[in-house]
This record gives C-alpha cells, sequence and structure tokens, in this order.
C-alpha cells in the first residue's frame, strides 16, 4: 500500500502563516479588543503576507491596517442579529 502524500508532507507556508495569525485571533484577550497586531517575522514569504492581507481585506467585517511600525493591524467587529 502507498502512503498518502498528505500524511506527510509539511503544510504549505501560508497554511502556516494562516495558522499562527489564527493562534494570535483566538486569544480571549484579543477577542475583548477585537483587533490583533502581528509582525513578519524573518523566513515569512512576502508573497504570503500579501496574499493574506487580500484575503482579509476582502471579508466583510474586517479591516486592515499597515502600520508605520512594520505590525499589520488587524480589527474586525462583532455581528449582531438585531
Amino acid at each position: 500500500m502507498l502512503p498518502l502524500a498528505f500524511s506527510h508532507s509539511p503544510p504549505l507556508s501560508y497554511e502556516r502563516l494562516g495558522h499562527r495569525i489564527q493562534l494570535a485571533i483566538s486569544s480571549p484577550h484579543v477577542q475583548k479588543k477585537q483587533y490583533v497586531e502581528v509582525k513578519p517575522i524573518p523566513g515569512d514569504s512576502p508573497e504570503d503576507w500579501r496574499r493574506l492581507i487580500a484575503d482579509l481585506e476582502e471579508t466583510t467585517g474586517i479591516k486592515v491596517d499597515l502600520l508605520e511600525s512594520g505590525f499589520i493591524r488587524i480589527e474586525w467587529r462583532e455581528f449582531t442579529d438585531g
């Protein structure tokens, strides 16, 4: 039997970046503030960051700001049934 390719494949760099941002966003402290500031780390792909920012900017309720400090602020708001 051949091994399944996905069981041994390392995560793609975009997936790793997305997971890192997801972990930052899921923090209870961050959820109360409804924003997080993240910064690329050495080894991150600039193309992955451009793609992530573009994907986030296309999402309703998400605002992305590129700060002078090099950080990227991701803001969102809660949606409530009214």
